[in-house]
């Protein structure tokens, strides 16, 4: 049972807080800063979430504590308080069974756990008309939040171990140190973000054989586009196929995590904007993507060619084949979770706050994301006029977004090397810059050399400035960003590891990237031209 007494206070990071623990802000997945209410759902989640999870997965660590600071999420990472290599082993254990049917347990938790709920909370948004009623389902809501996440970590990390044996035999058998090539054999592989921009990608292609509707498109501003095609009948017939495609694809959000934002689903403008783009380059999805699959197949003959007859080779081939059955996991678990859970409550959420707004107690439907949950709770309890605590949350809100986040707080623990887990993901290394060469370092995502035209993109809001061949600069990618990844020519990050993002589908569009820099955003700004060298991890911006 959900505790409301003193909820806020559980949320906050705090000044002891600060002086106990080491607290990390996440810049690969929660870079941004988030509303009241989404911190509501989404720490005591993660919070509960990874505590269930781990202690399932018989994981080296005991849970993540995530708590709020200055609008964003910091976590703090707890460690397995026994033995700790009697925990690793048992580790293995418990997640050697899962490596052969990773990618089908996904689905399995799909269509036990999430469509169903979705489905229930799509009903909710349909027919609830009292506040009683909507308290019941927050409530609900807020239940399977925690469930949801202590799902995506069974989920996703039994592939983390999987991927770190495969490059330790890798290494074992061919004798490259540099064990991360072996994340080269493993694109090619489609999930449902790829999925999706090859929804778009088509799209665009039937919008092209129409003439009507490829000259509106391209003369149109993008804000008049659902308007405009409207009032025809191939406009509207076209319309029709925009819709089916966000009626599948379409609960996203910019920031993904987060309720704020407006999701594709409630407005073409989003994926219209980028039929245009597709519309702009010439660009073919399937030629790209056989070729993708082509070099794959090649590479990972040659890599087994060099390999010594045995059992070890024969144990990689095994890893290796499960490896591209689950490749895809990392973008297919997003979509279903990290992407959708949020979207879909936000709908929802949506007409609680229009409840409330018909109670007298919100302005507008949208302030309800202001409020935290157990001001929701009492809200909907008794529905007073919150204007005043709304104004003052907003005007935080915006005051938080401009400011620039604190990277940590607290004293970080003294560890012997990096975790090659966190690395791959999230990026360890300290930003490092050689004033005198002009360059900086980062790691190295994807292979390949590219020299163009900076473009530093803080957000979707900017996309449109970037132009093709250009460098895509930026903190971080989610799967709404690979629009851009069929445009520019290379792809550079402050945050992240090669297992982020960014990396992963940048090896995916045969992009040379250089993630997890630190400074990227900082150092470069537009119309720099810049030396991206994706095989080292080096970016040259010679800069008189």
């Amino acid at each position: 049972m959900l505790q409301l007494a003193d909820f806020q206070n559980k949320l906050l990071l705090g000044d002891e807080d600060k002086k106990q623990g080491f607290w990390v802000q996440d810049d690969v997945h929660l870079a941004h800063v988030v509303s009241p209410l989404f911190a509501s759902f989404q720490i005591p989640a993660m919070t509960d979430g990874t505590k269930k999870a781990f202690e399932h997965l018989q994981m080296p660590m005991s849970q993540f504590v995530m708590k709020l600071s200055d609008g964003r999420i910091y976590q703090q990472t707890l460690p397995y308080p026994g033995d700790a290599q009697a925990r690793i082993e048992a580790h293995k254990k418990a997640v050697k069974p899962l490596l052969p049917v990773l990618k089908q347990r996904l689905l399995d938790y799909v269509e036990a756990d999430f469509l169903p709920f979705y489905s229930s909370l799509d009903r909710s948004t349909q027919t609830i008309r009292t506040l009683a009623e909507a308290r019941q389902q927050v409530l609900a809501l807020h239940s399977f939040y925690e469930r949801a996440w202590q799902l995506h970590f069974e989920i996703v990390m039994p592939r983390t171990s999987l991927s770190m044996a495969l490059e330790q035999l890798y290494s074992q058998l061919t004798g490259d140190p540099q064990s991360t090539y072996v994340y080269e054999l493993l694109t090619g592989v489609m999930n449902k973000t790829l999925e999706t921009d090859r929804g778009l990608w088509k799209l665009a292609q039937a919008a092209h054989d129409t003439q009507e509707v490829k000259t509106l498109l391209l003369a149109t501003p993008v804000s008049e586009l659902a308007h405009r095609l409207a009032q025809s009948e191939e406009g509207r017939a076209f319309l029709t196929r925009v819709q089916s495609f966000l009626d599948e694809y379409g609960y996203r959000t910019p920031n993904s995590h987060e309720f704020v934002d407006e999701t594709w689903v409630e407005n073409p403008v989003h994926a219209l904007s980028i039929i245009v783009s597709y519309l702009q380059k010439e660009y073919d999805f399937d030629a790209h993507f056989a070729q993708i699959v082509c070099e794959r197949e090649s590479k990972a003959q040659a890599v087994l060619d060099k390999m010594p007859e045995g059992d070890a080779k024969e144990q990689f081939v095994h890893l290796y084949q499960w490896a591209l059955d689950s490749w895809g996991l990392d973008e297919d678990h997003h979509f279903y979770i990290d992407a959708m859970l949020p979207a879909k409550s936000r709908l929802f959420l949506l007409r609680v706050g229009e409840l409330l707004v018909q109670a007298e107690a919100l302005a507008e439907r949208n302030d309800i994301f202001y409020l935290y949950l157990d001001e929701l709770i009492s809200l909907l309890d008794e529905p007073i006029p919150a204007d005043s605590l709304i104004d003052s949350r907003k005007q935080a809100y915006q005051e938080q977004k401009s400011a620039k986040a604190v990277p940590f707080y607290g004293t970080p623990p003294k560890i012997d090397g990096d975790d090659p887990v966190l690395e791959r993901v999230f990026g360890t290394k300290q930003a490092a810059v050689d004033e005198t060469k002009q360059s900086f370092s980062g790691y190295a995502a994807s292979q390949g050399s590219y020299t163009g035209t900076v473009k530093v993109v803080r957000g979707p809001e900017e996309f449109a400035k970037v132009q093709k061949g250009d460098i895509l600069v930026c903190r971080t990618t989610t799967p709404p960003w690979t629009v851009l990844f069929s445009l520019v020519g290379a792809v550079v990050t402050d945050a992240g590891g090669i297992l982020s993002h960014a990396g992963t589908v940048a090896r995916e569009y045969k992009l040379p990237s250089v993630v997890g820099t630190k400074v990227a955003t900082s150092v470069l700004r537009d119309g720099d031209t810049v030396t991206v060298d994706g095989t080292n991890g080096v970016v040259h911006f010679g800069r008189e």
